[in-house]
């Protein structure tokens, strides 16, 4: 876990360190997904069960 979280922090800084108002979301009847710029590892997806 300590290795995705890492890569996250690195991706983070890489982008220069965005504040909260840098995150977008979009949200659906299946899924919530947040991102910040188009960073891969700055994508996160909650699937809604």
């Amino acid at each position: 876990m300590w290795d995705d979280i890492e890569k996250v922090l690195v991706a983070w800084r890489d982008t220069g360190s965005p504040d909260i108002t840098a995150v977008a979301f979009r949200v659906t009847n299946r899924s919530h997904t947040y991102w910040i710029g188009d960073h891969p590892a700055l994508r996160w997806q909650h699937l809604l069960v």
